[in-house]
């Protein structure tokens, strides 16, 4: 019996190494997803790349859980269609990321942003006025890039902002 002893605990451990191997791989895939959305916020809308980066965001099949516009287009197409209207509208917006996290394939955030209005959104003409407000954004990632987004923003604290 001692002699099996050293195999016997080597046998006991190999699961304990297995699941520490996924563990491990889950939490880099986390990590990933997190810096998907970091690159997003702070380099695609803070630097204005949004274009170049949409594609390594992105992924193809993407879709808004909850549209503000009830045409919104899906895939990088739809992603296109509304970063042009939110740059025409908001060119100086800047988001600060108070919270991010991530759980297995979904990610979440929570935003501070400030833009000036230049261009008609929400059904507002532009007003050169300035707001500042929140959001928070899930995403649901796959391969390392956003497959569907859900976003929670102060939509009335933004209109009484631009109309008063």
């Amino acid at each position: 019996m001692k002699k099996h002893f050293p195999i016997l605990i080597i046998l006991a451990l190999i699961p304990f190494f297995f699941t520490q191997c996924t563990t491990l791989k889950d939490l880099k895939a986390e990590k990933k997803n997190e810096e998907t959305i970091r690159l997003w916020f702070e380099e695609g809308w803070n630097h204005n790349r949004n274009e170049e980066l949409l594609e390594r965001c992105f992924h193809e099949d993407w879709s808004d859980g909850n549209p503000l516009r009830s045409n919104q287009t899906s895939g990088i197409e739809g992603m296109r269609e509304l970063i042009k209207s939110y740059r025409k509208a908001f060119p100086d917006g800047h988001f600060i990321i108070t919270h991010l996290f991530g759980d297995g394939n979904q990610v979440a955030i929570r935003y501070e942003v400030t833009a000036t209005h230049h261009a008609e959104m929400f059904g507002i003409p532009a007003t050169g006025k300035q707001f500042s407000s929140t959001g928070i954004v899930i995403y649901e990632m796959k391969d390392g890039k956003i497959l569907t987004s859900w976003q929670e923003l102060d939509l009335m604290g933004i209109m009484n902002q631009l109309q008063n």
